[in-house]
């Protein structure tokens, strides 16, 4: 049997016995090897001949996306998940690098705080010697870096090209402030379309009396020139991760988790008329659907970062160039 038609199989099995509403469905696969996964290299391949240049030599395929053909009722892969292998594992010559370019910082800081300019004295000197054996980010290891972020890329593939029509993205910098003044974590990523103005801002929220994760967005369909406040809720009891998609006081969507599967796998449902037919609404809730794989571990490099924080560690709150692209002020001159 091909993988392919076992993946048709899951697929089959995980499908509600009731009657499906309207809509348009997809499927989710995330992969839980993916340097392992025996079609990455014939993915890989095919990417790096392409004519994106969305992909680059640090990601990585990592899952693929089906979608259904309601009138023939098939399954057809559609769309590939590569992530930035660069940003989320980094390797440890990045660390070290980065660790050199923080101590050098900090040690520019501890000499400012004995003389605010010119040469030191020899006493100053030794003050700031002393000072740096026992600074706490003086003592920091490669190791000790919370860098990692998370970066996901979809792409269309079709018989002729695969072309990037979609990334999420995590912003650290706004999870760490939402997150010190929750005190505990809460993710945030931004989602960027093609041919889209307007970016997408994806919130997790706190509640006082709901544990299961509520997240929250706002996005504008620009061929109504309308703007739609979209929630998307994990359910208390499900069997695998469960969502409900809400707009407007009613349901919209579903993603509805695999409970068993290598990685995380979902079906991706919109029901609403003007939604389910607009493709950059689908890819906005399927690479969100992606990213629900990598959550735990995304709250646990925020919980790193919140210790380092209340330590006064600024070492480590390492922000991307490419974040503090994303948190410019166009309007600035």
């Amino acid at each position: 049997m091909t993988s392919r038609s076992v993946k048709v199989n899951c697929m089959a099995w995980f499908k509600s016995k009731s009657k499906p509403l309207p809509g348009t469905r997809r499927y989710v696969d995330m992969w839980a090897f993916m340097g392992a996964h025996p079609t990455n290299l014939d993915l890989f391949q095919r990417l790096k001949s392409g004519d994106d240049q969305q992909f680059g030599v640090n990601m990585d395929v990592c899952g693929t996306v089906s979608q259904l053909d309601d009138a023939s009722g098939k399954w057809t892969q559609s769309h590939l998940i590569g992530i930035r292998t660069d940003a989320w594992n980094p390797k440890p010559q990045q660390q070290q690098k980065k660790l050199e370019a923080i101590q050098l910082e900090r040690q520019e800081t501890l000499r400012r705080l004995i003389k605010q300019s010119g040469s030191l004295s020899s006493a100053q000197t030794a003050k700031l010697h002393k000072q740096m054996l026992f600074d706490p980010v003086m003592k920091l290891r490669p190791g000790d870096l919370e860098t990692r972020r998370l970066v996901l890329k979809l792409f269309r593939e079709n018989s002729e090209r695969i072309r990037w029509v979609g990334s999420i993205e995590e912003i650290v910098t706004t999870e760490l402030a939402r997150s010190t003044g929750a005190g505990k974590p809460l993710l945030s990523l931004t989602a960027s379309l093609e041919g889209h103005k307007y970016l997408a801002e994806m919130q997790e929220n706190q509640l006082r009396y709901r544990i299961p994760s509520i997240y929250t967005f706002c996005y504008f369909h620009e061929k109504r020139a309308r703007m739609w406040y979209v929630t998307i809720r994990r359910k208390w009891i499900s069997i695998g991760a469960d969502f409900i998609v809400e707009a407007e006081g009613r349901k919209i969507g579903d993603i509805d988790g695999a409970l068993f599967g290598f990685g995380y796998n979902a079906h991706v449902a919109v029901y609403d008329p003007d939604l389910s037919k607009d493709t950059q609404f689908l890819d906005l809730l399927t690479m969100f659907t992606a990213s629900v794989s990598y959550h735990g571990a995304v709250r646990r490099a925020i919980r790193n970062r919140l210790r380092g924080s209340r330590t006064g560690i600024a070492g480590d709150q390492i922000i991307e160039d490419e974040e503090f692209r994303l948190l410019k002020n166009p309007r600035a001159a």
